[in-house]
């Protein structure tokens, strides 16, 4: 996704001259907006909705993770609440995306992205041989600190934060069925070094990550 990004950021510029009308800080991009009518019944998508684990060895246009990331986890509405439903209105759910490039961060009210890390880091979201081939590799996050002052129980809140992975989850599993891409959810990784990679801090728990991508 590297080099799409530096075409983007080069007309960005051209158009604007500006540096800050092409980013918001250091290494953010602005994803392209996505795609919001057109394909298959939400019918369809559900009956084609299944798990698979062979991807082919391609990269997502930007276009195409724009698409997934809003239909996963973006803003459908002027108030910023989500396509996916939460508890109490709190979005305590954070995606991060790893591709071929990559690790970054998915901020939903700006539809953009941030690097979080360089490099090709995918196999290392699982043992399986198949997540370093899959296009991306989306990381949820529960973020507990946003729930601070909140007199609900924590472990409550934790059961919510896997609720709310599992909607979003479920999105990104529906947007891939109506692509005819493979997906699927894993439970098993290394969440300590990944947490270290993704420079997550106290409170943020890694709940569950899914491989996505066109089938071979």
């Amino acid at each position: 996704m590297r080099k799409i990004l530096v075409a983007v950021v080069f007309i960005a510029l051209i158009a604007s001259n500006s540096f800050a009308d092409a980013f918001d800080e250091v290494n953010l991009v602005k994803l392209p907006e996505p795609t919001k009518t057109g394909g298959i019944s939400l019918a369809e998508a559900i009956t084609n909705r299944h798990s698979g684990r062979e991807f082919a060895e391609v990269d997502l246009t930007l276009q195409e993770l724009s698409d997934l990331l809003y239909m996963t986890a973006g803003i459908n509405r002027p108030n910023g609440l989500r396509v996916h439903p939460v508890a109490m209105a709190i979005q305590d759910t954070t995606v991060y995306v790893f591709d071929s490039d990559g690790v970054y961060k998915y901020n939903p009210l700006s539809h953009s992205l941030s690097l979080v890390a360089e490099g090709d880091h995918r196999q290392e979201t699982g043992k399986q041989e198949f997540v370093g081939k899959a296009a991306v590799n989306l990381a949820y996050v529960h973020d507990i600190n946003l729930w601070e002052g909140n007199k609900a129980p924590k472990e409550l809140i934790k059961q919510w934060g896997f609720a709310h992975t599992g909607a979003a989850m479920q999105n990104a599993y529906l947007f891939a069925a109506s692509k005819g891409w493979n997906a699927v959810v894993r439970g098993s990784f290394d969440a300590e070094n990944l947490a270290k990679l993704m420079q997550l801090e106290d409170g943020q728990t890694i709940t569950l990550i899914q491989s996505i991508g066109p089938k071979p």
